[in-house]
């Protein structure tokens, strides 16, 4: 029985592909129940040099501070990061498949 290497190559790419899935989705989990509710970073800074309320409002917030509407607790942050990872996953496979596809539509070196 012969197998072609091309789907042992398919294969094994499929196989790194759904191991950085669980992976990403794995530390989202964790992310969320390790976060804190306390303000960091630039926030914090912005909050004890007293311009914290200056800044403008964001035109639309499509997940607002990392929570679901509708959706309680870490769960929703949980949900909020599963979605952002379902994003980027279809960004970059979508932009493999298209860098794929127009390398395979160029003229061969000649």
């Amino acid at each position: 029985m012969h197998t072609d290497s091309t789907d042992t190559t398919r294969r094994s790419g499929t196989a790194w592909i759904v191991v950085a899935i669980l992976a990403a989705l794995a530390m989202v989990v964790a992310a969320a129940f390790l976060a804190s509710a306390e303000p960091d970073g630039l926030e914090r800074v912005a909050e004890d040099q007293g311009f914290a309320g200056a800044g403008e409002e964001a035109p639309y917030e499509l997940i607002p501070d990392y929570s679901v509407p509708g959706i309680e607790g870490e769960l929703s942050t949980v949900v909020a990061g599963v979605i952002g990872v379902a994003v980027l996953f279809g960004l970059a496979w979508g932009l493999g498949r298209l860098l794929a596809r127009r390398r395979d539509r160029a003229p061969a070196p000649r």
